[in-house]
């Protein structure tokens, strides 16, 4: 009886073992939103924060606004640190802003951020998103602060070059040229430092462009050449037609119309070779 007990249990369990391997594992709401099958993720249950959080992602990718901010409020209500509760928070207002409520958001973001202590990291994300924010806003000396703010709680010279390019911009917004060399001057210098040649190469065109409005020729064509040597010496034909495109509107300046259109004649080339929707898009506003 003993043995036909045992070779029972072990038919019983090879039985399930097979069964087991034969049907498709369950994925987690986590690995649908990997595989982008956002859908999906939002059939499986929703009882504890990862959960909650993981539908409020799949709902924001799907543009479900209302769904999304309801899962991020239940997020919150269900984490268990302070970390859980702050990421939660900070989603609640990037949903809001996704949604164009753009007030909403900031009024959100300032008021999570109140809350947040001793955490640099998610000072930094608050910081940044409020600077984003301001700047849809049209609130640009609040969205430099902002930035500037980030920019001295930046953890690598990544974080630092991002913050001090959008100081610039900020800047830029308000027609404050002066400034806005200033800002990406350095953001130049420290994109230099991270190797990260597409940031830098694209900083480099924002610097020339700021110098172009500014109306300092001289700098504005030096910049220029610059980085089209680096462009071409790289083989990076995407900011080579932005800086061929910088270097139209800077003979334009100089009322040099044939050499603009050369330019300009070159930079949509690039684009419709390359197929950069987005450079053919800018190109047509010229």
């Amino acid at each position: 009886m003993k043995l036909k007990t045992q070779f029972l249990l072990i038919l019983l369990s090879v039985f399930f073992s097979t069964n087991t391997l034969s049907k498709e594992p369950v994925k987690s709401c986590d690995e649908l939103l990997s595989d982008n099958q956002n859908e999906e993720a939002l059939k499986t249950k929703k009882g504890e924060f990862k959960s909650a959080f993981c539908h409020g992602q799949a709902n924001l990718r799907l543009n479900h606004f209302d769904e999304a901010l309801n899962d991020f409020k239940l997020a919150g209500k269900l984490s268990k640190s302070d970390t859980d509760h702050f990421m939660a928070d900070l989603l609640m207002g990037m949903t809001l802003k996704e949604a164009k409520r753009f007030d909403d958001a900031l009024l959100h973001l300032k008021n999570s951020f109140s809350k947040i202590k001793a955490n640099k990291s998610f000072k930094r994300l608050y910081l940044v998103e409020i600077g984003e924010t301001s700047l849809l806003l049209s609130r640009y000396d609040e969205a430099a602060n902002a930035f500037l703010e980030a920019y001295t709680l930046a953890a690598n010279d990544d974080e630092r070059a991002a913050n001090l390019d959008r100081v610039a911009f900020a800047y830029a917004s308000l027609k404050n040229f002066t400034k806005a060399i200033e800002y990406e001057l350095k953001a130049n210098l420290a994109f230099e430092r991270t190797g990260l040649l597409g940031e830098y190469a694209e900083s480099g065109i924002n610097l020339a462009l700021y110098y172009l409005e500014a109306n300092d020729l001289d700098a504005t064509e030096r910049t220029l050449l610059k980085f089209e040597r680096l462009a071409r010496e790289n083989g990076g034909m995407y900011y080579l037609a932005k800086v061929l495109y910088a270097e139209s509107k800077y003979y334009k300046k100089k009322s040099n119309m044939s050499l603009s259109k050369s330019k300009f004649d070159e930079a949509i080339k690039i684009a419709n070779d390359i197929g950069a929707e987005d450079l053919k898009t800018l190109f047509k506003a010229f």
